[in-house]
């Protein structure tokens, strides 16, 4: 009589979405629309710094954040392109980062889309998909 043998697979779920915004309005200013827009309190907190081993130098990464205490949700607002290149590479087309982390619902998500998207400075969103990002672990020093 043989043993049964069983694989156990485990799969770790990210907890965290990412939106690709384009927009040609400074950091600042896409910060203040989506505030107004989301009703979100993004601050403007110290830049990330992060080694480039591309680039082999440090970059550094302007970053606003809101955390909703109702709904235990962060949000970060991430700028792209840096002096020296780009916070995530293979996303090239897109300027800000809209990092949700937290107990995120995709209905929530769908209607965040859709009010970015309403807004005249935002040319586009679009949620980025996870899997086809090399560096993904610069998305999870939080």
């Amino acid at each position: 009589m043989s043993a049964k043998k069983h694989k156990l697979s485990v799969s770790i779920e990210e907890d965290y979405c990412l939106l690709g915004i384009v927009s040609d309005e400074p950091d600042y200013k896409v910060c203040w629309l989506l505030n107004q827009q989301l009703n979100f309190s993004l601050a403007r907190i110290d830049d990330l710094k992060l080694f480039s081993k591309k680039l082999n130098e440090e970059q550094e990464v302007s970053i606003f954040k809101y955390y909703d205490e109702n709904k235990l949700i962060s949000y970060r607002l991430i700028v792209n392109k840096t002096s020296s290149g780009y916070f995530l590479p293979e996303l090239k087309n897109i300027d800000y980062l809209l990092h949700i982390q937290g107990d995120i619902i995709l209905d929530e998500i769908t209607k965040i889309i859709k009010q970015i998207s309403s807004i005249k400075a935002i040319r586009m969103c679009v949620p980025v998909d996870l899997s086809k990002i090399k560096e993904r672990e610069r998305l999870q020093l939080w």
